[in-house]
């Protein structure tokens, strides 16, 4: 299989074409070994990043576009990018066919740690308090740890400018669907007394009702956030403090439909591919719901030494606390199902000379179930401990970039819970319960190498190939029982080993004043590859009802696949915009494809900017989505077959209106789902019983000042 990957990664250079997102700025002199700028050499997130890697950046107009959506939805807008979910509530993103724990979350220079191992367990991050959200595809294992087999997601905000009194923003977002209103405010600036300090305060609300597919709505779907953070920057010299502080919490309802009570009753919902009951509009959050809070806290300092050093140290804190809750049997009981606290603290240090860095990061990590809930425990308790260091080198020979790093990463692993013996029930059916500890040891090497190279002016390649690695997640070891949110039940595998993968990618950088385009190429062999395998055939009843039955195995696994995202400027008042992404993946070991992989798309745009005076700084564009239905399945190891292909069409008009006083008020009018198509995306785990979201208005108002 290592013939097949070198092979088709050799191949995936010659497809190559662009990075629009991540474009080099080169001087005509550079060829001539000049002077060269390069943007993708940046500091995000107060760290060194990779000038060989694929990186890709949401525009400022996208990130207009999406205020007020998903963090996930957001991400889709990038090639390459999909998500993975429950309906329209809960989405999680996915990377060239990878998702979960493969994929990193860096949350202003933080690893987001909660209870993201659920795939309706959604990132507990308030997309308001992002400037700027990136993605670097590849596996990124040395400089950010393990789990980034997929790659890495990298939400920022700017820096504060602590010589303005006070500047801010106030948006108010309203939408059709679900009858959702949204509003965020944001001050900062500096004070007076205290040269060089900086501060921010942000805020967001949510609340949302019933969702609405294309002529039905779905029961229970409604959503309220109420979202809030705080950041200090004080620079002295050669010093650099920051404190942050945020708090993230959200009540979601999950669909009723999903939780069924009979094996029959299941079979004939999936027969019928959509809910009997006929559910009314309601902001009315029910049973079953998630109640969840997410804090982070952190403290960084940076010192600038001589020459080129620097010395950098960033001590964090998280409190995730998830509360699950079912129909009980007695209706006035509001005990949780599920009742889970994570607590993470994480302490990294990094110095950085002439293109070398080197740093030790280390975590301790203990979740507890909260007793009293009256049920057992998806997942047990367990502390983690990890202890890693790495070292990445650039170096620079003219035209020619290059870098390498290496990093050693260990995981010890204590668990205890009890768990049902489904082995060995009772005469009456009735099942006992026994407890069930686990001492697990992991560590590994990452590694990655990676060029950048200027071919011509606005033309330039990237290769990079990475290893990367993950422990098995605690569910994965240890999960058994229903999954709340998925409406499943999932059993866990404790003989599970890490996950290895290996990942080239591929990428030519085409940049001029008309065109911006780009093909990420990528092949990926993941050894002891981890996923939860629906049966068809199985299902488990439980007093709270029937769920379809998902078991973890384990298999070697190879992705490979082609992202596209090209823009053209036709004239001064008309551009085109065209993404596409393919993936492909196999169990190598079973020589079959692999489930809940996303199927082929592709979405083109037109934008119309009117230059008559009373237009101007406005733009009308209409897109095109088309998914394909995913052939690559195999028969009988779902219960039901992926649904068909879709299009959809959206429609966005937006107008900047400038203001006296350096002030501004944006006006976005947006119309998703255009013509109400109904439709089932083969990633969503409703789409057992439900359709996706129908037509959606969005009304956006954005007010700086």
């Amino acid at each position: 299989m290592i013939k097949h990957l070198l092979a088709l990664c050799c191949t995936c250079f010659f497809w190559s074409v662009c990075q629009a997102q991540v474009a080099d700025t080169i001087s005509k002199d550079s060829l001539g070994f000049g002077h060269i700028h390069l943007q993708d050499v940046v500091i995000t997130g107060k760290q060194m990043q990779s000038l060989s890697a694929s990186l890709h950046r949401l525009s400022q107009v996208q990130m207009r576009e999406q205020k007020g959506n998903l963090l996930a939805e957001s991400l889709s807008q990038l090639s390459g990018l999909s998500t993975i979910g429950m309906g329209n509530s809960i989405v999680k993103p996915v990377i060239n066919g990878l998702h979960g724990n493969r994929i990193l979350l860096l949350n202003q220079g933080v690893r987001q740690e909660g209870q993201q191992w659920g795939v309706e367990h959604a990132p507990e991050i308030d997309p308001f308090v992002a400037d700027k959200l990136e993605v670097i595809k590849g596996a990124q294992g040395v400089r950010y740890g393990a789990d980034a087999l997929g790659g890495v997601i990298l939400i920022t905000a700017d820096d504060i400018d602590s010589h303005k009194a006070i500047a801010g923003e106030i948006n108010t977002i309203g939408q059709s669907n679900s009858r959702s209103l949204t509003l965020n405010g944001e001050l900062e600036g500096g004070v007076v007394a205290i040269p060089n300090l900086g501060w921010r305060i942000q805020a967001s609300g949510k609340k949302a009702g019933n969702y609405r597919a294309a002529d039905y709505y779905l029961g229970n779907t409604g959503a309220k956030e109420l979202n809030y953070s705080g950041t200090l920057q004080y620079q002295q010299e050669a010093n650099r403090w920051e404190a942050y502080y945020s708090h993230f919490g959200t009540t979601l309802g999950i669909f009723r439909g999903a939780h069924i009570a009979t094996a029959e009753d299941i079979e004939a919902r999936i027969a019928h591919g959509r809910p009997y009951e006929d559910y009314a509009f309601s902001y009315d959050i029910e049973a079953p719901r998630q109640t969840v809070t997410h804090d982070l806290a952190k403290l960084q300092w940076k010192r600038q030494l001589r020459g080129e050093q620097s010395l950098e140290v960033l001590y964090a804190f998280q409190h995730n606390h998830r509360k699950e809750f079912d129909l009980r049997r007695i209706a006035a009981d509001d005990t949780p199902m599920a009742d889970m606290v994570l607590t993470t603290q994480n302490l990294d240090i990094s110095y950085k000379v002439k293109g070398l860095s080197v740093g030790t990061q280390t975590s301790i990590q203990v979740n507890n179930n909260t007793p009293g809930t009256g049920t057992t425990p998806i997942i047990p308790n367990f502390d983690s401990y990890t202890l890693s260091a790495y070292a990445i080198q650039q170096l620079h020979f003219g035209r020619l970039h290059t870098e390498g790093g290496l990093r050693y990463d260990y995981k010890h692993l204590d668990m205890a819970g009890y768990r049902y013996d489904y082995a060995h029930p009772n005469a009456d059916g009735s099942l006992n319960q026994y407890l069930m500890t686990d001492n697990r040891q992991f560590h590994n090497v990452s590694g990655t190498f990676g060029i950048l190279y200027h071919i011509l002016p606005h033309f330039n390649w990237k290769s990079n190939i990475g290893l990367a690695w993950r422990a098995p997640s605690a569910n994965e070891l240890y999960s058994d029982g229903v999954h709340h949110g998925s409406g499943t039940y999932e059993v866990g595998n404790k003989n599970l080993v890490s996950e290895k993968g290996l990942k080239w990618v591929n990428s030519l950088i085409w940049n001029t004043e008309k065109w911006q385009a780009t093909v990420d190429a990528y092949a990926q062999m993941v050894y002891d590859y981890i996923y939860a395998q629906p049966h068809s055939d199985s299902v488990r009843q439980t007093i709270r009802g029937t769920f379809p039955l998902f078991s973890y195995e384990q298999h070697d696994a190879f992705f490979y696949g082609v992202d596209l995202s090209a823009s053209f400027t036709l004239n001064e008042q008309l551009g085109y915009h065209i993404k596409a992404s393919l993936v492909r993946a196999k169990n190598t070991t079973l020589n079959s494809y692999l489930p809940y992989i996303p199927a082929d798309r592709w979405s083109h745009a037109i934008q119309w900017e009117p230059t008559y005076a009373p237009l101007r700084n406005a733009y009308i564009k209409f897109t095109h989505r088309f998914v394909a239905e995913q052939a690559r399945y195999e028969d009988g190891t779902d219960y039901t077959a992926p649904p068909s292909a879709y299009h959809l069409f959206d429609l966005v008009l937006s107008k900047h209106i400038t203001m006296p006083e350096e002030r501004n008020l944006q006006v976005l009018l947006s119309v998703n789902n255009l013509f109400n198509t109904s439709y089932k995306d083969y990633m969503d785990r409703f789409r057992y019983f439900a359709h996706q979201m129908g037509r959606n208005i969005q009304v956006k108002l954005s007010y700086q000042f």
